[in-house]
C-alpha cells in the first residue's frame, strides 16, 4: 500500500474512532474536535491557575485594568460571546503573547515594551482572541491526539516510527501558520469593529520582525512569511483590506495614552537587577546616538531605542516626539 493512502486511511479511521468533528465558530467549517466547548473552559480554567503559579502576573493593578480594559473591548466583537475573556499581563521579560483554551490570555511585559499604541496593544489581543474564536487550541490538541495514534498504528504497519513523526511534525507546522494567518485576519476584524484601523495589524508584524531582526533570530517561521516589510505582504494587505467592510479607523490609536501607562515598567535586567522604561521628549538635535549614552542599554544601544520606539532600523526621532528609554 503507498504511504500516502496509508495515511489517509489511518488519519480518517482514527478521527471517526475518536468522536468526529463539529463547526468552526468564526468560518461554520466542519473541523476535528475532541473537546467539548465545556471541556474547554474546564481545561483552560486548570491551566491558567497552574500558568499563574508559575509565571506570576505583574504587579501593578493599574497596568492590569488597563490591558483588561481593551482586551475585553476586543472580545466584544468576538463570535463567541458565550465565552468568558480574561486577560492577563505577566512579569516576563520575554516578547510574548498566547492564549489557553477557555479564554485565558497573555501578554508579557517584555511584549508590552516594544508596543508604541493602544491600537498595536488591541491587535495583539485580538489576534490572541481570534486563536480562542476559531478554537485553534481545540484543534490542535485533537490533532495532536491523532497525530499519537498515526505514530502508533505507523510504526505497526511501517516499522517506521521515525519517518511518521517528520511527516507529521511537517503537517502541523503548515497548519499552525495557517492558524497564525487566520488569527491575523481575526484580529484586524476586530480592530475594524471596535473603531481601531486594521491596519495596526500590520505594525505589531512590524515590530516583532524589527525585534527578531535586531537579536538575530530567524526562528520564527510564521513571521518567515514575511519576507517582505508586512506593508508590502499581498496576504495580510488582503486580510486588512477585507477587515475594512467593517468600519474602523475613526478611533485614535492611542499612543501618547498607551506610552504613559509604561511609564516606570520594571524588567528584569539579570542577576536580581532591573530596568525601567522611562518617558523623554524628543529635543532638537536628539538622535538615538545621543539618547543612548544617558541608557542602560548596553548592546547597540540606538539600534534597541530604534527597535523600542518602532524606528528601527534607521529612523530618528521628531523634536516633541514622545520617546521610551531604558533607565
Amino acid at each position: 500500500m503507498r504511504l500516502t493512502t496509508l495515511f489517509t486511511s489511518i488519519l480518517l479511521s482514527s478521527a471517526a474512532v475518536l468522536g468526529g468533528c463539529s463547526a468552526n465558530p468564526v468560518s461554520g467549517k466542519n473541523e476535528l474536535a475532541l473537546m467539548s466547548e465545556a471541556e474547554e473552559i474546564q481545561t483552560g480554567q486548570q491551566a491558567h491557575q497552574e500558568m499563574l503559579a508559575k509565571s506570576p502576573p505583574y504587579q501593578n493593578a493599574a497596568l492590569q485594568a488597563y490591558v483588561s480594559q481593551v482586551g475585553q473591548l476586543m472580545a466584544a466583537q468576538s463570535p463567541r460571546q458565550n465565552i468568558r475573556f480574561t486577560f492577563t499581563v505577566l512579569d516576563d521579560v520575554a516578547v510574548n503573547a498566547f492564549a489557553l483554551p477557555g479564554g485565558y490570555v497573555y501578554i508579557t511585559t517584555g511584549l508590552m515594551a516594544y508596543l508604541n499604541s493602544e491600537a498595536e496593544l488591541a491587535g495583539v489581543l485580538g489576534h490572541e482572541i481570534g486563536h480562542v474564536s476559531a478554537r485553534h487550541n481545540v484543534s490542535q490538541a485533537s490533532w495532536s491526539t491523532v497525530g499519537g495514534i498515526l505514530t502508533t498504528m505507523a510504526g505497526e504497519k511501517l516499522g517506521n516510527k521515525e519517518l511518521f513523526n517528520t511527516i507529521g511534525e511537517l503537517g502541523l507546522n503548515s497548519y499552525s501558520r495557517n492558524q497564525e494567518l487566520e488569527a491575523d485576519g481575526l484580529g484586524a476584524q476586530f480592530l475594524a469593529r471596535a473603531g481601531y484601523d486594521p491596519a495596526n495589524m500590520a505594525n505589531v508584524i512590524a515590530t516583532l520582525q524589527a525585534y527578531d531582526q535586531f537579536n538575530g533570530n530567524t526562528s520564527d517561521s510564521y513571521r518567515d512569511l514575511f519576507s517582505t516589510h508586512p506593508n508590502n505582504d499581498v496576504r495580510l494587505q488582503q486580510l486588512i483590506s477585507q477587515a475594512r467592510q467593517y468600519g474602523g479607523g475613526g478611533r485614535d490609536p492611542g499612543r501618547e495614552t498607551y506610552l504613559r501607562q509604561l511609564e516606570g515598567l520594571r524588567l528584569p535586567l539579570g542577576n536580581g537587577q532591573t530596568v525601567q522604561v522611562r518617558l523623554i521628549t524628543a529635543s532638537p538635535g536628539d538622535n538615538f546616538t545621543t539618547l543612548a549614552q544617558s541608557s542602560r542599554l548596553s548592546n547597540n544601544a540606538a539600534a534597541h531605542l530604534r527597535v523600542l520606539n518602532g524606528l528601527y532600523p534607521n529612523g530618528e526621532p521628531s523634536p516633541g516626539q514622545l520617546l521610551k528609554t531604558i533607565h
